[in-house]
């Protein structure tokens, strides 16, 4: 494994997370821009990646078909599995929906991606993309009907207006257009990638914003934080082992599906949350903590389970 690349990464998405706090802390980013940044990044910056990365992409469409199943099959069972252990664990009422959003919606993109490339080589990377796609479908349809606020306690269906945002859409043309193996001009996947290339360090911004609006000892002091943490970085790929074993899955799949699953909390439940209106103070606690002891579970998790 190269823990330098690990280690390089982290620094990197806390150098970013550094200079978001500071912007905050000297007035030049305040709550209000911090939420306008945030719809910029789900309905604009992603939208933008996601479709870039699949334009002109060769490779067999049908093992492609079954990589994205794959996927799906993943992130439903971690839905599941999050929503049996919130209330196992007797997470508190106010923080569940966030809790199980924050179990589905990882950084495969920006740690769990390279992190496979440097153990299996590019193609881990590519297969990694494709199995990611289920998120982009759910972060559009399950994550804003679990971050939408209640009305009076109410819960709140989707409606056509709700599913059909860019990110949504853009998920959807993309997926089409890379089964039609479709390629746009060299300048327009340049913009794209231009644009999209924003996200990471722009997440990585709002994140360190966010936190900087609580106490700094509320957000290393949370307990929920370092219970997520444990199940999300220990328990969920020991889980996801498991059941690769038991159903007798290949041993590289079976590695691909657990780094899937032993990621830390993702930037975008932040963006949508702030997007939504929804109290990030929590969710930004957790993607703080996680992120940060993913550079000791990441290592221990390939020793145990990546063969």
């Amino acid at each position: 494994m190269d823990i330098g690349l690990l280690l390089r990464t982290l620094f990197k998405l806390y150098a970013v997370l550094l200079l978001g706090f500071l912007m905050a802390k000297t007035r030049i980013l305040d709550s209000h821009t911090n939420r306008s940044l945030s719809v910029m990044v789900v309905s604009v910056t992603y939208p933008a990646k996601l479709l870039w990365s699949m334009l002109g992409q060769p490779g067999d469409r049908g093992e492609a078909l079954l990589l994205m199943l794959g996927g799906l099959g993943i992130y439903l069972a971690v839905l599941v599995l999050s929503k049996g252990i919130s209330r196992l664990l007797r997470v508190p009422e106010d923080r569940r929906r966030e809790f199980e959003c924050l179990m589905v919606f990882t950084n495969t993109g920006f740690i769990g991606a390279p992190l496979a490339q440097s153990l299996f080589g590019d193609a881990a990377f590519y297969q990694m993309t494709l199995m990611n796609f289920a998120y982009y479908i759910l972060y559009n349809t399950y994550g804003t009907t679990a971050l939408m606020p209640r009305e009076g306690g109410r819960k709140i269906r989707l409606t056509a207006k709700d599913v059909l945002t860019p990110g949504f859409v853009m998920t959807v043309l993309a997926i089409v257009l890379f089964l039609l193996h479709a390629d746009a001009p060299p300048v327009a996947k340049e913009l794209l990638n231009m644009v999209g290339d924003m996200t990471t360090p722009l997440s990585m911004i709002i994140l360190g914003a966010s936190l900087a609006e609580y106490p700094f000892r509320d957000s290393i002091g949370d307990k929920w934080t370092y219970v997520y943490s444990a199940v999300k970085l220990l328990l969920m790929p020991a889980l996801a082992f498991g059941i690769c074993r038991l159903i007798g899955l290949g041993s590289y799949h079976s590695a691909l599906s657990v780094l899937t699953c032993s990621m830390p909390a993702g930037s975008m439940v932040l963006m949508l949350a702030l997007k939504l209106n929804r109290d990030s103070a929590f969710i930004s606690r957790s993607i703080f903590v996680s992120t940060l002891l993913s550079a000791i579970t990441l290592p221990a998790v390939i020793l145990l389970f990546v063969r």
